[in-house]
């Protein structure tokens, strides 16, 4: 074998993942994606240990492996669930002087995308919610706080250079995301009323957020 040959065949082992360590990260995430079901069936406290295992098709041991309790289990969900939220501010546009009209357009659709492909974290928050459980308190340390401070900046930042009037910017913030979260919470009951499937794709659905929030309904000079 020549040198060059050896070099790439070293590149080419380097890059490879062991099967033991693929074989076990397959297992966690098949651990997290089962439990993320059961938990949003049945709540953190109306789900067990075995509940998961059965549902992964796993033995409790195994579980227990990977994750010391319930509630360990628990936050790895809503950690792994999370994890999508905290990437959406890895776009370059939030990085650029982009006006802050686009920076919203941006989180919004991402945010979209967030929620349509999330209803399991949906559910599991609202029982959180409806009991105030200590999940939410953890959740907004660990992942809304920075959300919600990176999201007034950009208001700031909007106010500051005159695309914004002057706002509360905690109450702007809430409004935004208040409407994108009632929406897809409501989304069975609208399409009843209206009798046919409602469009919240991130490219409509995003867009008319984003006009709603910056111009509202109102006819300028009326």
């Amino acid at each position: 074998m020549t040198p060059d040959r050896k070099i790439t065949e070293g590149r080419r082992s380097a890059g490879r993942r062991p099967k033991a360590q693929r074989a076990e990260g397959d297992t966690r995430a098949a651990i997290l994606k089962a439990a993320r079901r059961v938990f949003a069936q049945r709540g953190l406290d109306g789900a067990s240990i075995r509940d998961v295992a059965m549902a992964a098709k796993v033995n409790t041991a195994m579980l227990y492996y990977y994750f010391k309790d319930k509630e360990n289990l628990y936050r790895a969900v809503l950690s792994d669930s999370f994890s999508a939220l905290i990437a959406i501010w890895d776009n370059e546009i939030f990085k650029s002087d982009s006006p802050a009209r686009e920076k919203i357009r941006k989180y919004v659709e991402e945010y979209i995308r967030f929620h349509q492909a999330n209803e399991d974290l949906r559910r599991i928050m609202a029982m959180e919610f409806a009991v105030s459980g200590g999940g939410v308190t953890w959740v907004c340390e660990n992942f809304f706080a920075d959300n919600h401070a990176r999201l007034v900046h950009i208001i700031h930042e909007g106010i500051k250079n005159g695309e914004i009037r002057k706002v509360d910017p905690s109450l702007a913030v809430a409004s935004l995301i208040g409407i994108i979260v009632h929406n897809f919470i409501m989304q069975p009951i609208a399409e009843h009323l209206h009798g046919k499937k409602v469009d919240l794709s991130s490219r409509k659905f995003g867009a008319f957020v984003t006009d709603f929030f910056f111009d509202g309904l109102g006819v300028t000079g009326k």
